[in-house]
């Protein structure tokens, strides 16, 4: 039995789970618009227009050079003729970003945090493996969604303690080169999460979190 004052605890821990995964939630229909404006075809042909603008110009210039593009002319342009937002190239950065940021927030959950005495239980190892796994017994009838939501977790939590909240040298295959050297790149981590996934079953689980919350503290 737990104590109120250990209910109150685990309550707020929940709570803070559920917030986290309400930012996801938040950041994932985001992308999705952002998703469905790149798929318009307009941000591209927004920045094929104006990079056609800045071709011209360039020829205009005293200075200007077949086949080179010169920092100085790309400077004076587009300080003077800023791309629309959202063009091609922003909308894959949001995407890139987005995707990263969701898996911080995620990782909330699966990763240490101090305790609040009275208010917030700490995350430990031991409260996520009791609480979580309660959580998603109660969300996924079958093995196999259970098992699907395990590799998602796992694949964040990778990606996080791999890349994006740390630096493990091995995960970026860096090579030194000796006129050229190559790393992966710190968003190359996502690439193989499915965020569809988590897009479908994010508000039931979001849900399922605040429904345990309070029957565990009652």
């Amino acid at each position: 039995m737990l104590t109120e004052k250990e209910k109150f605890e685990v309550r707020g821990r929940l709570w803070l789970w559920e917030s986290a995964i309400s930012e996801c939630q938040g950041i994932l229909r985001l992308l999705s618009r952002n998703q469905m404006e790149f798929d318009t075809g307009r941000p591209r042909k927004r920045e094929t227009a104006l990079d056609a603008k800045f071709q011209e110009f360039a020829k205009q210039q005293p200075d200007y050079t077949p086949g080179k593009i010169k920092y100085s002319h790309h400077k004076m342009f587009f300080d003077t003729n800023p791309k629309e937002f959202p063009c091609f190239t922003d909308c894959i950065s949001i995407t890139k970003y987005g995707h990263m940021l969701v898996v911080v927030l995620f990782c909330q959950i699966l990763n240490k945090g101090n305790f609040d005495e009275g208010t917030v239980a700490g995350n430990t190892k031991h409260f996520i493996s009791t609480h979580l796994n309660e959580i998603v017994d109660r969300l996924f009838a079958s093995k196999e969604e259970k098992k699907k939501f395990k590799n998602f977790q796992n694949q964040c939590l990778n990606a996080r303690d791999q890349m994006l909240g740390h630096a493990d040298g091995k995960a970026f295959n860096l090579n030194h080169g000796e006129a050229v050297s190559s790393m992966k790149m710190i968003s190359s981590c996502t690439d193989d999460i499915d965020f569809d996934y988590f897009s479908n079953i994010i508000e039931s689980f979001r849900i399922e979190i605040l429904k345990y919350a309070e029957e565990v503290s009652a």
